[in-house]
């Protein structure tokens, strides 16, 4: 019964070697991974705007001065008599805001002409208009303004709207022509 008891033994003795034998080597190929950290949002804002606004005339052209909102420009008059006459506005596009931003659309419409009421000829001197004004929106340095162009944070960027009467025009209208659909849209978005 001794051997019996010997075998049972040894074999007990080697279940237990085993058994620390896995332990050691799971210890051994397992890790522990741990991720930790804070984060912080800070405060931001957006602020584009319009502002300083100044008017210049050349020629013998006149105009009123429009009204300036921080988003909009309105109610300007301008009266061209003769070929050479434009009238420039000249002012800023400002980002106060924290956050840098992307023009994501600009739409600028194309002069329309129409004859003043009354006026019986106005088929004839809207074309000899229209086909002689120069209507642009730039920056102050002449290049163009256009979509995905960037306003960073903080950054002013002084643009100029002008409307002219091409000095090479040959022919004067005989009645008053108006000019009309001159809106342009900017939507500035986050870069």
């Amino acid at each position: 019964m001794r051997r019996r008891s010997d075998v049972k033994s040894v074999i007990l003795i080697m279940l237990i070697a085993a058994i620390v034998g896995l332990s050691v080597a799971y210890a051994l190929l397992s890790t522990t991974l741990s991720i930790t950290g804070a984060s912080t949002v800070n405060a931001a804002s957006w602020g584009i705007k319009f502002s300083n606004l100044a008017g210049s005339a050349t020629g013998s052209a006149t105009y009123t001065l429009p009204t300036l909102s921080d988003t909009s420009l309105s109610d300007y008059e301008i009266i061209l008599t003769a070929p050479g006459d434009g009238v420039t506005f000249t002012f800023d596009i400002v980002n106060e805001g924290t956050i840098d931003a992307t023009i994501s659309s600009l739409v600028k419409n194309t002069p329309s002409c129409s004859g003043v009421a009354g006026s019986s000829t106005g088929t004839t001197d809207a074309p000899l208009v229209c086909n002689n004004i120069t209507y642009s929106f730039t920056y102050s340095d002449g290049s163009v303004i256009a979509a995905n162009d960037t306003l960073s944070a903080g950054e002013t960027k002084s643009v100029k709207l002008s409307l002219v009467y091409n000095s090479s025009a040959t022919s004067l209208p005989s009645n008053d022509v108006a000019i009309s659909n001159l809106d342009i849209t900017i939507i500035y978005g986050q870069v």
